[in-house]
C-alpha cells in the first residue's frame, strides 16, 4: 500500500511577484467554445461496455482504455486507465489535475470524477446516474471544478461499429475562466509532499482572489475563508492528513469555486 507523504507543519505562502488585478476592468472572459463527441446509450447496451479514449492535438501521447458497467442498482460505473499523460501546468500554473467529464446530448455535462494519477498514468474509478452521454478529459485547476474547461486532452470513442445507439454531444467548455487579462499565477510546489486536496484546495483560493470574489461573491468568499482558516488550523496540528481533513480540504475547493463562479457569472453581466 502507498503511503502518503507527511503533511509539514505549515501551509505554502501564496505571497509572490503575482500581478494584482485592477478593479477597473473586466477580470475574465467566458469565450463560448464547444466540442463535439460522441454519446453512447450505455444503459440500452446491458451489461459492459469497452471504452477506448483518443487523444487530441493538446496531448497525443495520451490514451485511455477502460469500460462502463450497469450495476444492479441501475446506477453506471467507470473504470479508465490512463497512459502518457503530461503535467497538467503545461497549460499553465493554475492547472494541477485532470478531470472526467460525462455530457448528454442537449443535456447537462457532469464530472464524472478526477484522475488519479502515478508517474505519466492515471485512473478513474467513479459511478454515475448518467445512462447516455459522452466522455471527455480535461486539464483543470482542482478535482470539483463544475465545469470543463477548454483542455480537452482525450476524447472516448465509440464502444463498437454498432452505432445504432449513439448520439452527439455538443459539450460547452469554459476558456479563460480562470485567468484574469494579463495574469500569470505562480507555480505551486506539488513535489512539496503536500496532499494533493490540500494543494488543490490553496490552488482554488487563490483563483478565487484574483477573479474578485471577494468584491463580486463576499458572502460566498467569507464562507469559504472561514473553512480555509480551520483547515490550515487543522493541518499545522496532523503531522499527516486525516481522511475528515482531506474531505475538508475538498470542501474549501468547493466553496471557493462556488465564489469563483459566482463572481464571474456577476462581471459578464456588467
Amino acid at each position: 500500500m502507498a503511503v502518503r507523504p507527511q503533511t509539514p507543519t505549515t501551509l505554502p505562502s501564496l505571497a509572490g511577484s503575482q500581478n494584482t488585478p485592477s478593479y477597473n476592468q473586466k477580470q475574465v472572459a467566458e469565450k463560448p467554445v464547444t466540442v463535439e463527441i460522441p454519446a453512447i446509450n450505455y444503459y440500452s447496451r446491458g451489461g459492459e461496455s469497452k471504452i477506448e479514449f483518443s487523444p487530441t492535438a493538446l496531448m497525443p501521447s495520451a490514451r485511455g482504455q477502460g469500460q462502463v458497467k450497469i450495476l444492479k442498482d441501475g446506477s453506471v460505473s467507470v473504470e479508465v486507465r490512463f497512459s502518457g499523460l503530461e503535467s497538467a501546468t503545461k497549460f499553465g500554473n493554475q492547472f494541477l489535475t485532470y478531470v472526467l467529464w460525462g455530457s448528454v446530448p442537449k443535456g447537462p455535462t457532469l464530472n464524472i470524477g478526477e484522475v488519479t494519477l502515478t508517474g505519466d498514468g492515471g485512473r478513474v474509478f467513479a459511478t454515475t446516474v448518467l445512462r447516455t452521454f459522452a466522455m471527455m478529459v480535461t486539464a483543470e485547476p482542482y478535482a470539483v471544478v463544475t465545469e470543463p474547461s477548454s483542455f480537452v486532452i482525450l476524447k472516448a470513442g465509440l464502444p463498437t461499429s454498432d452505432t445504432s445507439q449513439t448520439g452527439i454531444a455538443q459539450v460547452a467548455l469554459l476558456d479563460n475562466a480562470y485567468t484574469p487579462p494579463g495574469y500569470n499565477y505562480e507555480p505551486l510546489d506539488t513535489a512539496s509532499g503536500y496532499a494533493p486536496e490540500l494543494i488543490q484546495a490553496i490552488n482554488a483560493r487563490r483563483i478565487a482572489k484574483a477573479l474578485d470574489a471577494e468584491k463580486y461573491a463576499p458572502v460566498q468568499f467569507h464562507q469559504a475563508e472561514d473553512l480555509y482558516h480551520y483547515l490550515t488550523g487543522s493541518a499545522k496540528l496532523e503531522k499527516k492528513p486525516s481522511k475528515e481533513l482531506l474531505g475538508v480540504a475538498k470542501s474549501v475547493a468547493q466553496s471557493y469555486e462556488k465564489a469563483r463562479a459566482m463572481s464571474v457569472r456577476k462581471q459578464s453581466r456588467k
